[in-house]
């Protein structure tokens, strides 16, 4: 269990590919993680943090890899506290926000964070890194970092939506800009019926937004379980958008094995 004071941060991952539905072991003890400020994604380096060496597939529509290293005042970061089932959760996202990763890199023995990457296009990309490091007092700080690759190859790509002919996705209000605040998730087939949820990374669903204006990074905690009802399936989920601005939400659901992908721009 992390218990994370400050500008809480959190995570997601690819869809479309089935995963052990496996929920979060829960901890014993809590431990007090401290988000650092400024963290959001939009730096590669913050707080003494740095985000470096970053590498992605030198072509687009073929497999390749991606690689990075994660330092705090020049020295590799290797001890990290496990935030829903993984130590490091890595998005990848075209800076016009059309093509959307959420990989689970390896970290080998040299320090280096890799793993296996296929892009559908080429263009630059962001590559954002959140993570939760253990100090040396026992407890952690949390942070998200980010810097940019580009990828050759053609840019036109099938830009998701908001239903995929299995699953839809729909927020049931407009978040307000700079308020903390609850909003529901609706998630129903292509009927409108409420679905059955597996979890995904130990929760029910991943909910991250992308601002347009600053590449911000903003990760939406879901607060309980599903309910059904008559609109579908609602999550409620903790928000607060910065700033008022046009944003775009990465809704991410497990349904019958399969994690879905489904992409809702937003303006706040």
């Amino acid at each position: 269990m992390v218990v994370s004071l400050g500008l809480a941060i959190t995570l997601i991952s690819c869809g479309g590919e089935p995963e052990a539905d496996k929920p979060a072991a829960p901890a014993e003890v809590a431990t007090v993680v401290t988000a650092i400020k400024g963290a959001d994604g939009t730096a590669a380096s913050v707080g003494g943090y740095a985000i470096s060496d970053v590498s992605l597939p030198a072509k687009a529509g073929e497999p390749g890899t991606m690689s990075f290293r994660i330092t705090k005042d020049g020295k590799g970061v290797t001890d990290y506290i496990e935030e829903q089932t993984k130590d490091l959760h890595l998005y990848v996202v075209r800076d016009d926000l059309e093509v959307f990763r959420h990989v689970h890199p390896t970290q080998g023995d040299d320090g280096a964070w890799s793993g296996d990457l296929m892009l559908p296009a080429g263009g630059t990309y962001r590559v954002v890194a959140e993570f939760a490091a253990k100090t040396p007092d026992g407890k952690g700080e949390q942070a998200m970092l980010g810097a940019t690759a580009k990828v050759a190859g053609k840019t036109d790509v099938e830009v998701p939506g908001s239903e995929d002919g299995t699953l839809i996705a729909a927020l049931e209000k407009t978040p307000k800009p700079g308020i903390d605040q609850e909003i529901g998730v609706l998630l129903s087939d292509p009927a409108g019926k409420p679905v059955n949820l597996g979890t995904y990374l130990g929760v029910y669903a991943h909910v991250t937004a992308f601002s347009r204006e600053t590449g911000e990074v903003i990760h939406l905690h879901p607060l309980g379980g599903p309910e059904n009802g008559k609109n579908g399936t609602r999550l409620g989920i903790h928000v607060k958008p910065p700033k008022a601005g046009d944003y775009v939400f990465f809704v991410q659901a497990r349904v019958d094995g399969m994690v879905h992908t489904l992409r809702l721009p937003v303006t706040v």
